[in-house]
This record gives C-alpha cells, sequence and structure tokens, in this order.
C-alpha cells in the first residue's frame, strides 16, 4: 500500500511541476524561519542552564531604598581589607543551609596582558578571592591545566580560549601557556589553566579571572549554593540575620530592606535590578519575534493549502474513482499528509544549506550560538525533521477537509463541472489569512522602525554627537587634559559623570525644614567645562573662577516647587538636604545640605525607556572621576591625536575610548536587533505572499482559458481582463485590513508600554501598507493575467 502510495505522490509531483517548485521553495523558507527562531527561543531560555547546579545556584541581591542591586557592598566599602571581605563571604557562607559561596567583581576596563615578547589587549576581567567556590560552583569546560593549581594559590589566573589563542606562538599548542607567567594590571600571574570562553547564554561574560588576595572594589557579586531541600524563605531569613550579625550597622540603616536571592535560571529573564553585567533579556521581544515566525510559516501553510487545493479540485474525479474502488476517506487523507509530509522531508536538505549560509549571518545579528554542525550536533538535525512533518501534516489539513471527506457523488459531480476551485469559499478565507500576515508583519516591522526614528531623531537635551570619554590614570588625568587643551580640533575637556547611561542608584532628599522625604533623584558631579561640553542647558551664569554650586533640572524644580508651594522661578537660594538619614558622627548634622543655584532643562540621563526624574548637578572643578575625561571635539582628526597625546603618557594600559553617541545607541542594543530581524521576516513574508499568489493566479488563468478566449472575441481587451483578474483580490485585501488591525494594535501597544516616550503611532498608516500590498498584486496578478489576455483567442478556444 505504502509503494502505491509513494508511487502516486511521486506522479503528482511530476505532473504539477511549477507548483511543486513553490511549494517545494515556501517550505524551505517556511523551515529555515522555523528553525531559526526555535533555536533562538531555546537559546533564550536556557540561559545559565550549562551549570550542572543551576538548580540550587543563587545570587544573593539587596534592596535599598526602592531599588535593587546585583552588586552587594562590603561592610566597609572600598575600604574593606583582605580578611574583612574573606570574613563577610565565610560569615554567608556558615549560615544553615548555605552549601558554598563565592564573590567576585568583573571590570570593564581594558587592560594589557604582556607573555614575553607578547602584548594583547582585553577587558572583562573577573577578580575572585573565593577561587575554589568560583570554579566549584559554576562549570567552566577545562582545555589545558587544572582548577586545583588555580585556586591552590594566589596570584593565578584563568585564561579564556580565544584569550589564550592570541598569547600563544605558531608552534605552540594552548597547553604550553599553563604555568607560564603573565603580567596583568601591573602584576606577575601564574596561569593554572585555559578553559572554553563562556557560553554567551551565561548573564555574565569574562575573558580572564584571576584570583586575588583582595577584591579592588566597593563592593561584588555574590553567588550561593544552597541545599536542595532548604525551604527559600527560611534561608533569606537565615541569611539577612547573618548579614545583620556581620554588618550591623546596615541592619540598623532605615533605607535597608533587606537581601534576598534569586536563582540563576531567573536572572536573564526576571531580574530587574541595578549593575547587571548584561542587559536582561524581554519576554515581549520574545514574544514579538515567535509571532512573527508563526506569521511567516503560515504564509508557508496557505501557500500549500490553496496550490493544493486548485490542484485536487482539478482531481475530483479521480479521488471519486478511488473512492468507488473501495478507498476509504482515510486513505485519501492519508494520501494528502504522506504528500505534504514528504515534500517537507524533500525540503530538508535544501533547509540545511541555506540554513549552514545563514547561521553565522544570524548569530551575529542576535548575538546568539547556534551551532551549524548538523553531522556532529544531531539534534539539530532532528529539529529540521521535527519541523518539516509539523509543517508538512498541518499544510494538509485543508485538503483533507475539503477533499477528503466529501462522499463519491458529490466528487463526480463537481468533477464533472471541471473546476470548483475558482469560486471556493475556503480559498477565499485561505488568501484572506495570508494577507492578515503580511499586513500584520509589514505593519509591525513599520512602526518599530518608526520607534527606533524617533528615539535617534529626538533632543536629548544635551549634546551626543562629537563627544567621547577617553581614560587615564587618576595621577596623569590633569596633565593629559592639559595636553588636550592644546590640540586644535579639541573645543573642551571636563571631568565628571557620563550621559547616555544604564540606570543608577536614587538618592533620598527633602527641602529644609520640611518632613515629606523624596527617595527618586540621582546626582551628578561635573566641572564647568563637561557642562559645555555636553551643551546642556542651565540658567546659571557662571566663569572661570566659578566656585562650587549646584543645580537641578526642571522635573525636579517642578516636584520641589509643588510640594513647597511656590513658584520655580523663586527656588533659587532653597536648600535641599540630600540623605536626610544620615548623621555624621562629627558635628551631628543630618544629610548633606546644597542650596539650588540654578535650574538645567530636562535631560535624558538614560534611555528613553525611563522616566525623566530630579537630577541635581554639583558643579566644581576639582571633580574627578575614575580617570575619565569629557571631550567634545569638531574634528575628525581628534582620535589621532588624542591617541599621539596618549602615547606621550607611558601608562601601563591601553587607552580606552567610548562615544557618547556609542554608547546611547548600545542602549537600544535589543530594538536594533529586532528591528533588523523584523524587516528580514517582511521581506521573506512577501515573497512567500508573492509565490503563493503567482501559483494561485497561473492556476485561475489556465482554468479560465475559454472564458478569456470568448471575453476577447466579444471585444474585451487585455487589460479589462486584467482588471477583471484583479478585482476579485480587492474585497479580501480590505477584509484583511480589518481584521489585522486588532492584532498590529495590541502587538504594538505591548512593545511601546516599555519606553517612557514613544512615537506618536498614526494607526492609519497601516492603510497605506495594506495598498502597498494590494499594489504588489495588482503587478504579480496583472502580469500574469495580461500575458493571458494577449494570447490568441483562437488557441484559447481550442483548450480543453
Amino acid at each position: 500500500m505504502l509503494k502505491i502510495f509513494l508511487k502516486r505522490i511521486l506522479r503528482g509531483f511530476l505532473s504539477n511541476k511549477v507548483y511543486t517548485t513553490i511549494n517545494l521553495v515556501g517550505i524551505v523558507i517556511g523551515l529555515t524561519v522555523s528553525f531559526f527562531t526555535v533555536n533562538y527561543l531555546l537559546f533564550e531560555f536556557s540561559y545559565d542552564a550549562s551549570h550542572k547546579k543551576a538548580e540550587t545556584i543563587f545570587r544573593l541581591a539587596r534592596n535599598y531604598r526602592n531599588q535593587g542591586y546585583s552588586v552587594i557592598g562590603f561592610p566597609n566599602w572600598s575600604n574593606s581589607d583582605e580578611n574583612e571581605q574573606k570574613n563577610w563571604i565565610k560569615s554567608l557562607k556558615n549560615t544553615n543551609g548555605v552549601v558554598d559561596a563565592t564573590q567576585f567583581i568583573i571590570s570593564s576596563s581594558r587592560e594589557f596582558i604582556e607573555l614575553n615578547q607578547k602584548r594583547i589587549e582585553t577587558d572583562a576581567i573577573l577578580s575572585t578571592n573565593t577561587p575554589q567556590a568560583f570554579v566549584e560552583i559554576f562549570d567552566w569546560n577545562i582545555i589545558e591545566g587544572s582548577f586545583q593549581d588555580f585556586h591552590g594559590g594566589v596570584n593565578k589566573v584563568l585564561l579564556t580560549e580565544s584569550v589564550a589563542n592570541q598569547l600563544v606562538s605558531k608552534n605552540q599548542s594552548l597547553g604550553d601557556l599553563v604555568n607560564k607567567t603573565v603580567k596583568i594590571l601591573g602584576q606577575n600571574y601564574q596561569v593554572a589553566a585555559v578553559i572554553k570562553d563562556v557560553p554567551k547564554n551565561s548573564h555574565f561574560d569574562f575573558s580572564i579571572a584571576l584570583n586575588t588576595p583582595k577584591i579592588d572594589y566597593w563592593g561584588s557579586r555574590i553567588y550561593i549554593e544552597t541545599d536542595p531541600n532548604v525551604l527559600l524563605p527560611n534561608l533569606t531569613q537565615q541569611l539577612n540575620q547573618s548579614i545583620a550579625n556581620y554588618n550591623p550597622r546596615l541592619a540598623k540603616d532605615p533605607l535597608y530592606k533587606g537581601h534576598y536571592l534569586q536563582a540563576i535560571r531567573d536572572i536573564h529573564f526576571k531580574s530587574n535590578i541595578l549593575y547587571e553585567s548584561k542587559q536582561p533579556g524581554s519576554y515581549t521581544y520574545a514574544f514579538l519575534i515567535g509571532i512573527f515566525a508563526i506569521f511567516t510559516v503560515f504564509i508557508t501553510i496557505f501557500n500549500y493549502a490553496n496550490l493544493t487545493l486548485a490542484i485536487k479540485s482539478k482531481q475530483n474525479k479521480t479521488i471519486g474513482v478511488l473512492k468507488t474502488m473501495g478507498a476509504k476517506s482515510e486513505n485519501i487523507a492519508v494520501q494528502f499528509i504522506l504528500e505534504a509530509v514528504i515534500l517537507s522531508l524533500i525540503a530538508v536538505p535544501l533547509a540545511v544549506i541555506l540554513v549552514s549560509l545563514a547561521t553565522p549571518i544570524f548569530n551575529a545579528l542576535m548575538d546568539v550560538e547556534i551551532s551549524t554542525g548538523f553531522i556532529e550536533n544531531y539534534q539539530m538535525f532532528l529539529i529540521l525533521i521535527v519541523l518539516a512533518i509539523a509543517i508538512g501534516f498541518v499544510a494538509s489539513i485543508a485538503p483533507i477537509l475539503l477533499l477528503a471527506q466529501k462522499n463519491t457523488i458529490h466528487l463526480f459531480k463537481n468533477g464533472l463541472q471541471k473546476s470548483n476551485f475558482q469560486g471556493l469559499v475556503i480559498r477565499k478565507y485561505l488568501i484572506t489569512a495570508q494577507f492578515v500576515c503580511l499586513i500584520s508583519i509589514a505593519s509591525i516591522a513599520y512602526f518599530t522602525a518608526k520607534q527606533l526614528e524617533f528615539i535617534y531623531q529626538k533632543d536629548l537635551g544635551f549634546r551626543k554627537s562629537q563627544v567621547l570619554f577617553a581614560y587615564t590614570s587618576p595621577e596623569k588625568q590633569d596633565l593629559f587634559q592639559q595636553k588636550l587643551r592644546q590640540v586644535s580640533g579639541i573645543n573642551y575637556v571636563g571631568n565628571g559623570s557620563s550621559f547616555g547611561i544604564m540606570p543608577f542608584n536614587q538618592m533620598t532628599y527633602k527641602v529644609a525644614n520640611q518632613e515629606t522625604v523624596f527617595d527618586d533623584a540621582r546626582q551628578l558631579y561635573l566641572d564647568y567645562e563637561a557642562l559645555k561640553a555636553y551643551g546642556v542647558k542651565t540658567d546659571l551664569v557662571f566663569d572661570k573662577n566659578s566656585t562650587r554650586k549646584t543645580i537641578i533640572n526642571r522635573t525636579a524644580a517642578k516636584k520641589i516647587a509643588e510640594s513647597i508651594k511656590i513658584p520655580v522661578e523663586k527656588l533659587i537660594g532653597t536648600t535641599i538636604i540630600t540623605e536626610p538619614e544620615y548623621v555624621n558622627p562629627a558635628n551631628g548634622q543630618a544629610g548633606i545640605p546644597f542650596v539650588i543655584d540654578g535650574i538645567f532643562e530636562d535631560i535624558h540621563l538614560f534611555s528613553l525607556r525611563e522616566k525623566i526624574e530630579p537630577y541635581f548637578i554639583t558643579l566644581s572643578n576639582s571633580v574627578r572621576m575614575d580617570g575619565r575625561s569629557i571631550v567634545a571635539y569638531d574634528s575628525g582628526e581628534a582620535l589621532k591625536k588624542i591617541q599621539n597625546v596618549y602615547k606621550e603618557l607611558n601608562e601601563p594600559f591601553p587607552l580606552e575610548i567610548s562615544y557618547l553617541e556609542t554608547n546611547i545607541n548600545q542602549l537600544y542594543r535589543q530594538e536594533n536587533k529586532l528591528n533588523t530581524l523584523f524587516r528580514y521576516f517582511s521581506f521573506i513574508s512577501i515573497f512567500l505572499a508573492s509565490l503563493g499568489i503567482i501559483g494561485v493566479t497561473i492556476f485561475l488563468t489556465s482554468i479560465r482559458t475559454k472564458e478569456i478566449g470568448i471575453r476577447k472575441i466579444l471585444g474585451a481587451s487585455p487589460l479589462s481582463i486584467s482588471i477583471l483578474s484583479i478585482k476579485e483580490y480587492l474585497p479580501l485585501v480590505v477584509f484583511s485590513l480589518v481584521l489585522s488591525f486588532p492584532i498590529i494594535y495590541s502587538i504594538i501597544n505591548q512593545w511601546l508600554s516599555g519606553f517612557a516616550y514613544r512615537a506618536d503611532i498614526q494607526y492609519f498608516a497601516i492603510l497605506p501598507i495594506s495598498t502597498l500590498v494590494f499594489g504588489v498584486i495588482v503587478v504579480l496578478v496583472g502580469i500574469i493575467a495580461y500575458n493571458a489576455a494577449i494570447a490568441n483567442p483562437v488557441k484559447s478556444l481550442k483548450t480543453e
């Protein structure tokens, strides 16, 4: 029976080469889109799953004011010594229910790594003083060396494979690096091991890991391995008690609201706290990508269903004969399913080729690691097979319902009518559904692009182009800046806080002699040159001899003025107390006061996802921050000149430069990836829909050959015949427009809800998008119909 089925199916494919080819191309593309989408979602939801103990690994986080922190401050912050840091983590490890605990920090600064005469640059340097727990809690894939050596002494280093490959000589292997001494951060470290690069689906990343006696920072990231049987609420309570015992000063702080545990597997999607190593993922974006892929695959399925119905509608008699000879509806259904599944399986090798070619592009675009090795990674091939069978099965449902279930008399009756496909209602439903998917994809892609356009065109309240940040050692910062001010093309060189960054901690404040305390301000520090470099608009009058002053933004001014019921213009001279909970032990003064010296216009300090809140800028020419110089320039040669100045300093680390505009763009990295992917989806869906329309139009034209010939003899022009073919699609596009609107509206509103500032979405734009879809239909159908209409009418009338 199976052999008969296969012969019949093969014969059907060969006798309808054009339609089979169209279906095959559509399925190949549908399979490719499905493959990438499934693997992308699997990747996103697999964050940190590579650790064998993932289910019992938790990150310790802290609530302070109304914010969560992923970095936990040491009891004495930057003044904590080696013993205090180790006793701090030991107090957590000794808590009942805790199996092990590790702490580390990751620096983003670029540093030199030197081995013999070779020197390379790297960033993402991890430092830990709990090395044994670090390699025992987490799973790192070792290539050469040993973890025992890493935690067996101090000043040891783990190199990732990518860094090791830069250090190793041509005639050496990675193993030759083990036990070698490398110079990092001005100190010697012994290479303990080389490990595989940290997987991209990890919520933190590093290029090298240092075993150091002391973490040179104000705090650390703390991870805890718990007893599998412990109750988390009880453990959290016990940890907070341990922390209170070790750091009673923190426990008494009225702003402190306790520590809590985050499951490591939840961090990527569910964490929304400060100072994350990587930008967290988004359920909304994963949902949108999934929806786009489903729409694209639906177009493939609708294409197959439409063309199969077209072909089978001319084979009603054949199906009727099979039923007369004893074939049951189930047999016909099995044949339809086999046809679709076999065609899908034929598409698999072609999809493998397309996937292999497109994977590097997709990985680079979406910053994921999808394997291209179908032979060694058989799971990838199985995914394609399962997707092929699923697409084939779903695509065969419409032909089964419409044809396989009909009785024999009905089949013979329709068979004598030659074609019932032309007026088949289901065909219109399928085409309408196809148009709904197409209009939805194109519209959503358009509106996401409009939001990005709005983001990049919006006035942020400061100069974002031709401003950069250059970093030196604090000791040589003044000399560096002095030299830069003598360089032509550089306008301002200042010091202070960065703009265009991720949110940082808020502070509390109140008006002097008032009771109400607010907790939503951010404190910035700039010197006067930096204020000019940023181009911040302020009513403050100052000169080179200006002393320390504080200005507040317009939002803060309105809030404060409203709270004390005075006009904004009368705020100058008002005293504000920041951190009123803090009491100076020297003089008993509560909080840190400042006088409002001026008001500056609102700036978008963070991304447009964040609402503008009160910002305070303290202006002082003595401001210095981490060796950062803020440089405003107007010459394209500025970078080269800055590099030349830096070389004169003979610094022990490489010059690190970041551009303000680039930093701002990085805030919308996810949105940019999404927008690019949506454009690809739009092109693919238009192509697939066009294939389907071409196939159906060719079929409809072929069964209307005599009708076209008669119309020509009766005087109809080729144009009028073409218009007749086009007209039937117009109501379908209009109906599709109505159906797609609520889909587009709900999806776009859900996405835009993540932005505090968003473009004014004009939903009437869906109308021209639908018109464009109809325009594509007009061109494709018009060309095919016109070619049929200009044929010799005598030949048309002879056609059976």
